[in-house]
C-alpha cells in the first residue's frame, strides 16, 4: 500500500513530493552560478576602466609638470619671494605678511600696511569719529551738549578682529601660487571693501545721564499740603505755627467740646510744574546716534505736571477718626498743671506715614526747671511725688484715640501700669517714665494724621483727637477690655514692731486685688452695624498685692509713731 501526504487537501503520493524539491534546488544553483559570472565580468570592466583612468591621470600630472616652474625665495628681511611660470607666463609676488594692496576698512586703504600700522590707524578713525559726536539739546530755553562721553561710546566691533579680517584677504586658501598671484592681481585691480565699524552707546549710562537732566530742569508740582494753626496758644515751639496764607484755599477749626478752637487745619493750593519727558528725550538721542546724526540738534519740550489732587479734594478727605478724654477732677492744681503742660506739647502733631512717634521724645525729660511741678505719680507699685506726676493720664488719653483710630496706626510699644488707674478701664492704660516705659506707635497709613490735644482746666477734662482720611468704606471702632479672672490677695503679712507700744497697729501696705483682662477691638460701619468680629488685641495681668500688717509689742509707755 503507497504512502500519501495531504498537501492542500489533496492526496500525492509520498515519492511525487521528493522529486519536487530536487527540481528546486537544481534551478537555484544555476541561477547561483549565472549570477557569479555576471559579477566576474563586471569586475573586469570596473578594472580596465580604474586603469584607463589612472593613465589619463599620470598624463596630465607629467603635462603640468611640464608646464608649471615654481620657487620660493626668502630674503633678508624675511619676506618670501614666489616666483614661476605657468603655460608659459611668468608671474611673481612677495608675502610679506602685510595687508594687500586694494584692501579697505571703514574707508581706510590698508594695503601696504602690517598688523600694527592698520590698528593704528583704524583707532585713530575711530577716535576721530567719537571726538565728533556733539548732540545739543535744547530745553525750557536752555542749551545742553552732550558728547560721546556722556555715554561711554565705543565701536560695536573689536579692533584687533577687525585688523585680522583685514590681513586675511586674498590668504588662508590652499591654492597653487598662480592662482594666488592671480588672486592678488585681482584684489589689486578692483579692491575689497571690508564694510565699516558701528560706533554704539551705553543706554545704561544715556539713562543716567537723562535722569541728571531731568533733576535738573524739572520743576515738579507741589500738592496740595496742610499745615496746622494752634489756637490754644503755648504748645511745643515750633508746632502749630501754620503757614503761608498767600495759598490757602480753605480752613477748617477744630473744635473742644466746650466750644473752644483748639486749631485750624489749612489746606493749601500747591502749584502746577513741568517735567522732563525722559522717554521722549531718550529716544530722540539714540535715533540720532544710530542715523549717525552725531550733530544733531534737538529740542525737547517739558510737559505740564499737575498735582494729583486738588485743595479742595484734600480739604474734603480729611474728618474726624477718633477722640477719647479722661477727667482728671480729683487732681491738685500741681498734677492738673502738669496735665494741661503734657496736652500742649501733644498739640497739632502732624503724623507721616511710616513716622515713628514716641510720647517721651515728645515731652522730653522731666525737670522742674523746665515747668515740670511736682506731683503724685505712680513708681515702683506706690504713689510718689515725681516732677511731671499725672502725665500718665495724657498718655493714657493719646493711646485710646490712636486704639479707636483703627490698625492704620501701630502701636510699637506700650506698658500697663503696675497699678491700675482711676480714669480709665482695666487693660487701656499707658504708663511713661522718661528713660524707662515709653509709648510708641507709628502711621501705618499712606496718607498723614493729625493729633489734637487738649486739657480743658474749667471741667478737669484732656481730650485727644485724631483727623485723617477715612476708610473707604468709612469704619469707626470701638475699644473695650473685659476681666477673665480676678486674683485675691492672700492676707497682709503681719510684722512687729517693737518700737512700737503694745495695742498700736496699722496698715502700712494696703492689700490690692489683681486682675487678668482681655482688649478687643470691634470694627463699625456707617449704620454703627459691627463688621466682623471683635479682635483680641492683647491680655493685660495686674498682680495682687499681699499687703503688711505692723503691729506693736513695746511698753505701753512708748510714742505712738506719726
Amino acid at each position: 500500500m503507497e504512502n500519501y501526504e495531504i498537501v492542500g487537501g489533496v492526496g500525492a503520493p509520498a515519492s511525487n513530493r521528493i522529486d519536487k524539491t530536487e527540481r528546486r534546488i537544481i534551478r537555484g544553483r544555476r541561477r547561483f552560478l549565472v549570477e557569479l559570472i555576471i559579477g566576474v565580468l563586471a569586475m573586469a570592466g570596473i578594472g580596465y576602466m580604474l586603469t584607463r583612468v589612472h593613465k589619463n591621470y599620470a598624463e596630465a600630472e607629467h603635462e603640468l609638470e611640464t608646464a608649471y616652474r615654481s620657487s620660493v625665495v626668502e630674503r633678508e628681511d624675511g619676506a618670501l619671494v614666489v616666483s614661476g611660470d605657468y603655460d608659459g607666463k611668468t608671474f611673481e609676488y612677495v608675502e610679506d605678511g602685510r595687508i594687500l594692496e586694494g584692501v579697505t576698512l571703514a574707508g581706510i586703504p590698508l594695503g601696504g600696511m602690517n598688523y600694527e600700522e592698520a590698528r593704528q590707524a583704524l583707532i585713530e578713525e575711530i577716535d576721530r569719529r567719537i571726538e565728533g559726536i556733539n548732540i545739543s539739546m535744547t530745553v525750557d530755553g536752555t542749551t545742553i551738549l552732550l558728547n560721546a562721553s556722556d555715554f561711554n561710546v565705543s565701536c560695536s566691533k573689536d579692533v584687533n578682529e577687525l585688523i585680522h579680517s583685514a590681513m586675511r584677504v586674498g590668504r588662508g586658501e590652499d591654492k597653487d601660487y598662480y592662482s594666488v598671484y592671480l588672486e592678488r592681481q585681482r584684489i589689486a585691480e578692483e579692491g575689497v571693501d571690508l564694510g565699516d565699524f558701528e560706533l554704539v552707546l551705553d543706554e545704561e549710562a544715556l539713562v543716567e545721564k537723562v535722569d541728571y537732566i531731568a533733576n535738573i530742569v524739572d520743576r515738579s508740582p507741589v500738592e496740595p499740603y496742610i499745615t496746622l494753626l494752634n489756637k490754644l496758644g503755648g504748645g511745643k515751639p515750633g508746632v502749630g505755627i501754620g503757614g503761608d496764607d498767600s495759598d490757602i484755599f480753605t480752613t477748617k477749626t477744630v473744635y473742644a467740646p466746650d466750644g473752644k478752637a483748639m486749631a485750624d487745619i489749612q489746606f493749601h493750593k500747591g502749584r502746577s510744574g513741568y517735567v522732563l519727558n525722559k522717554e521722549e528725550m531718550l529716544g530722540s538721542i539714540v535715533n540720532a546716534f544710530n542715523s549717525g546724526d552725531y550733530r544733531a540738534e534737538l529740542e525737547i519740550e517739558l510737559e505740564p505736571a499737575e498735582p494729583q489732587m486738588t485743595a479742595e479734594q484734600l480739604s474734603e478727605s480729611f474728618v474726624e477718626l477718633s477722640r477719647f478724654s479722661t477727667t482728671f477732677k480729683s487732681s491738685d492744681t500741681a498734677r492738673a498743671r502738669n496735665v494741661q503742660k503734657a496736652a500742649g506739647l501733644l498739640h497739632c502733631i502732624v503724623m507721616e506715614p511710616g513716622e515713628k512717634y514716641s510720647y517721651n521724645g515728645i515731652l522730653g525729660p522731666r525737670y522742674e526747671k523746665d515747668g515740670w511741678l511736682p506731683a503724685h505719680a505712680i513708681s515702683g507699685g506706690e504713689y510718689i511725688d515725681s516732677p511731671g506726676g499725672g502725665i500718665c493720664q495724657v498718655s493714657t488719653t493719646v493711646y485710646n484715640a490712636l486704639l479707636k483710630a483703627g490698625p492704620r496706626i501701630s502701636i510699637d510699644r506700650r506698658f500697663p501700669h503696675s497699678i491700675p488707674s482711676s480714669y480709665v478701664s482695666l487693660g487701656l492704660d499707658a504708663t511713661v517714665s522718661y528713660g524707662g516705659p515709653d509709648l510708641v506707635w507709628h502711621n501705618a497709613g499712606d496718607t498723614q494724621l493729625l493729633l489734637f490735644s487738649y486739657a480743658d482746666m474749667n471741667t478737669r477734662t484732656v481730650y485727644e483727637i485724631i483727623y485723617g482720611v477715612p476708610d473707604e468704606p468709612r469704619y469707626t471702632y470701638k475699644v473695650w477690655s473685659e476681666t477673665v479672672e480676678t486674683i485675691i490677695p492672700q492676707e497682709p503679712i503681719r510684722i512687729e514692731e517693737k518700737l512700737w507700744p503694745t495695742g498700736y497697729s496699722k496698715l502700712v501696705v494696703k492689700p490690692r486685688t489683681g486682675y487678668k483682662v482681655n482688649v478687643f477691638r470691634q470694627k463699625y460701619d456707617s449704620n454703627g452695624n459691627a463688621v466682623g468680629e471683635p479682635e483680641m488685641l492683647y491680655q493685660d495681668t495686674y498682680r495682687a498685692e499681699r499687703g503688711e500688717y505692723h503691729y506693736g509689742t513695746g511698753p505701753a509707755s512708748l510714742p505712738r509713731p506719726e
